[in-house]
This record gives structure tokens, sequence and C-alpha cells, in this order.
């Protein structure tokens, strides 16, 4: 979460109630591409703005998951997530531009709809790079600025004021896909496609993965 909103005493409840209410939505939404991007992932995972904890059940059993979770609103419901999924859980809370991991310490890093938040979003992805070791994998699934001048670019900018506002410093047209190409990881695989669903402002999306 961006840091001017990540410990907010109105919306950081509220949010997190309703991405904890919206988890089974965002499994019907993106489940299909979460499974095929964690597939395989190592007994360690780190993710940055695990948010409610929506993306534990894509995770085996035992899994150490490492959370970057800034807002501590979230922390209570990522802990009953854990319980569920029975995922060995530790919690740091610090943004994803300040991440407290050795450098080429982590093999697998995931964030999905995160990047959006954060208010230095080229420093948060120099950080993943940063821990990864080397091959090590940075799995994503983000929204994404539209194709400009297109319909729904205008709905992006016409609403971002008050999206970003209440969805906790979200941005609705942010070049993530420029970002993550110019980032200099070894290798890049990003698809860009519709998922498409009432949440206008954050159609298109893309996902893939990059190896460090």
């Amino acid at each position: 979460m961006c840091n001017e909103f990540k410990n907010n005493a109105v919306l950081g409840p509220i949010n997190s109630w309703m991405f904890k209410m919206l988890s089974g939505y965002m499994d019907y939404l993106f489940g299909k591409s979460k499974k095929a991007l964690f597939k395989n992932h190592p007994g360690t995972v780190v993710e940055i703005g695990p948010g409610a904890g929506a993306n534990m059940r894509y995770l085996k059993r035992g899994t150490r998951l490492i959370a970057i979770e800034p807002n501590r609103h979230m922390h209570a419901n990522l802990k009953k997530s854990a319980a569920k999924y029975g995922i060995q859980l530790d919690i740091r809370t610090l943004m994803g531009e300040v991440i407290d991991l050795p450098d080429n310490s982590c093999d697998f890093v995931v964030c999905t709809l995160v990047l959006c938040t954060v208010r230095h979003p080229a420093k948060c992805v120099d950080q993943i790079k940063r821990i990864l070791r080397p091959s090590g994998e940075f799995v994503f699934i983000e929204h994404v600025r539209a194709r400009e001048n297109s319909i729904l670019g205008m709905i992006q900018n016409l609403i971002h004021k008050p999206w970003h506002w209440f969805f906790e410093g979200c941005n609705t047209n942010r070049d993530t896909k420029t970002l993550l190409e110019l980032a200099g990881f070894s290798s890049l695989s990003v698809e860009k496609y519709n998922s498409y669903s009432p949440f206008v402002p954050i159609i298109p999306q893309i996902r893939g993965r990059a190896i460090k």
C-alpha cells in the first residue's frame, strides 16, 4: 500500500473487510492465471502487498509466506487466511520500496494488483530484483493504463481521483507494463489481456513472470 494511505483509520478497516469479502470474486476473475503463475512455487514465497491474504489459496500447505504488508488493518485477516490455508506467516510491516531482506536471498516473489498502489513503483521493482537470487522468479498480475484515447482510457482518467482516494492510493492509469520492460530483468514475459468485470477502471490487465 502507498505510504500516505497505509494506516488510514477509516479506509484501512473498510478496505480490509472489502478485500476479504471480494476474495471469492477475485478468485473467479484471476484464479486461473494465479494457479498457472504460482505452480511449482518453492517452500518460501515473498509477497508484496498481500492485503487480506487472497493469494494464500494458491499456495501449498506449509509454505512460508513473507508478507510485505504496511497496512496494519490487513494483518488480522492475513492471520485468519494463514490459519485457514495452513500457511506459515511472517508479516513485515514495510512498504514495497524498502524491504528488509538481504540481497540475493529469495527464489520467488509474488505481486498481484499492488504495483498500482505504491508511491514509487520503480523503487519497488528494484527492491524485488535486489532480493531475488540469480534466476529467481517474480510473478505478477496488474491492471494497467488503457490505450490512449480509448473509452476505457477516458473512464480511467475520469474516475482516477476518487478511486485513488477510496482504494488507498490505487492508480487507475499507471503504465506498469513499460515500467517492467525498463526494469532490466534478464527475461520478461508479459501478456496484456482484458478480464471484464464491474470494476471497469482496472481493465485492461497484464500477467507474467520476470527472471533476474
